[in-house]
């Protein structure tokens, strides 16, 4: 019940996201050209249209685990699961400053780390990502 209540949050702009993203894909000239070719529908869709398309839908997903995260603590709070989420408010209420510091440093790490995942996953889905900037 908890999964879903955290999943749920974010669930609809992901997917919103991803079908906007597909349809402006599948409306492209190569893949008319390759439904043309006579390639089968599963391929161009998983292969070639999905792969362009979840470029954004992985950086989406990355920012959202900040949302995830904060509503962790009312989550937690609210199913009595003892969790980083719980340890934060009960620290709040205690004015244990220490601990809330600890807990928003762990925090902001774990949102850089993911958030470094989700680039390094665009660069390997889009290999023009992986030379823009460079300029060498």
């Amino acid at each position: 019940m908890p999964t879903i209540v955290l999943g749920l949050y974010s669930t609809p702009g992901l997917l919103r996201l991803t079908r906007a993203g597909m349809l402006e894909v599948l409306a492209s000239d190569y893949l008319r050209t390759a439904r043309a070719m006579g390639i089968a529908l599963r391929t161009i869709l998983f292969k070639y249209a999905l792969r362009n398309a979840i470029l954004p839908v992985v950086s989406l997903a990355a920012a959202q685990f900040g949302y995830v995260l904060a509503g962790s603590v009312v989550v937690e709070s609210v199913f009595a699961i003892d969790g980083a989420g719980r340890l934060a408010w009960q620290s709040i209420l205690r004015s244990d400053l220490a601990m809330v510091q600890a807990l928003i440093v762990c925090f902001s790490g774990l949102y850089i780390v993911l958030t470094f995942v989700a680039d390094t996953a665009n660069a390997w889905l889009d290999p023009k990502l992986r030379h823009a900037g460079g300029g060498r």
